[in-house]
């Protein structure tokens, strides 16, 4: 359901809220991330002209969050690297029969489902969630 971009773009996003307010550079997200450091650029930019991320040139520069991690949804993270967000299936013919429209419906409504938790979840809520199985630091401190 999620693109290899988007899930590259969610765990970036990700490490940059963990380190709020602070710069990462262009080595140490990729790493962090887990996104390959050629096309870790390609993901920035796009977060950038959507006004989610700045980058800052120079020896103390890379990448830093400009909302604060409670003010973005994941749902913001992929819209913005995927433009025309939809998960809606396409227009039926009129001859199509009354189990796929109500299969079509039911992956309509499901996917809606997780629409609204997407928009529903921050930044934020990644790494405070309190009923986490596992206590460790995550590795983009």
């Amino acid at each position: 359901m999620i693109s290899q971009t988007e899930a590259y773009a969610l765990r970036a996003m990700t490490c940059l809220a963990y380190r709020f307010p602070d710069y990462m550079t262009r080595d140490q997200l990729s790493q962090a991330a887990d996104v390959p450091h050629a096309y870790l650029p390609k993901i920035m930019l796009e977060l950038n002209r959507t006004g989610l991320i700045r980058s800052q040139r120079g020896q103390n520069g890379g990448y830093a969050l400009i909302p604060s991690p409670n003010e973005i949804s994941l749902l913001d993270v992929i819209k913005s690297v995927k433009a025309g967000f939809q998960r809606e299936l396409s227009q039926h013919r009129n001859d199509t029969s009354s189990e796929i429209r109500q299969l079509d419906q039911h992956l309509n409504h499901t996917f809606s489902l997780v629409e609204t938790s997407l928009e529903q979840t921050s930044l934020a809520d990644i790494f405070n969630n309190t009923n986490q199985p596992s206590t460790e630091v995550p590795d983009c401190v």
